[in-house]
C-alpha cells in the first residue's frame, strides 16, 4: 500500500497542473450591470444582415482609460479593483432579453491568441423579445490580451466580428 500513495500524490499534482494551464481561466467577468452608454446605437457596431443584433466593445490598457470606459458605460456599482500592470480590460456592450440576461460563462482563445469568442448564454425557456442593456467587464491577462485583435461574439448560436477600440 506504501508503493500506491506517491503514485496517487503524483497523478493528484498532474491533475492540478492541467487544470491550471486550462485556456479558461485566461479571463473571467469581474462586472455586470443594465447599462450602456447613452449615445449606444449612435456609435455601436451593428450586423449588416439578420439579425441586426448591435455590440459595443471597449478595451482598457491602464487604469485611466479604464474610469473612463467605465463611466461612459454608465456603471453605477463600484469599480472592482484591477492590477493593470497584469491585466487588460474589456467591457463588452449587448442588448438583451429584459426577462433572459446573457451570462458568459467561458470566454474562448483562439490557438494564435489573436481571436476572443466569448458566447452569450441565456436561461432556457420563453423570453420576451424587448431589448434592454447589459455590459460585462472582461479581466484578462495582459500578456495574452496584447495579441487579440478579434472579438467574435456568439449571441442566438450566431457569430459577428465584432470591432473594438482601445
Amino acid at each position: 500500500m506504501t508503493n500506491f500513495n506517491p503514485l496517487l500524490a503524483l497523478a493528484i499534482f498532474m491533475s492540478l497542473l492541467l487544470v491550471g494551464c486550462s485556456n479558461d481561466s485566461f479571463a473571467n467577468v469581474v462586472a455586470s450591470e443594465k447599462t450602456l452608454p447613452s449615445n449606444f446605437h449612435e456609435i455601436a457596431f451593428e450586423r449588416d444582415s439578420t439579425p441586426f443584433f448591435q455590440y459595443l466593445v471597449r478595451k482598457s490598457v491602464t487604469r485611466s482609460e479604464f474610469e473612463q470606459t467605465w463611466n461612459l458605460y454608465g456603471f453605477e456599482n463600484k469599480m472592482p479593483n484591477i492590477y493593470f500592470n497584469k491585466k487588460d480590460i474589456f467591457f463588452i456592450g449587448v442588448l438583451e432579453s429584459g426577462s433572459c440576461p446573457y451570462t458568459i460563462k467561458n470566454v474562448e482563445l483562439s490557438p494564435d491568441n489573436r481571436t476572443m469568442k466569448v458566447p452569450l448564454t441565456e436561461p432556457e425557456g420563453a423570453c420576451t423579445s424587448d431589448a434592454t442593456p447589459r455590459t460585462f467587464v472582461v479581466q484578462i491577462d495582459k500578456k495574452i490580451s496584447k495579441d487579440i485583435v478579434n472579438v467574435v461574439i456568439v449571441q442566438s448560436g450566431i457569430e459577428t466580428n465584432v470591432p473594438f477600440e482601445n
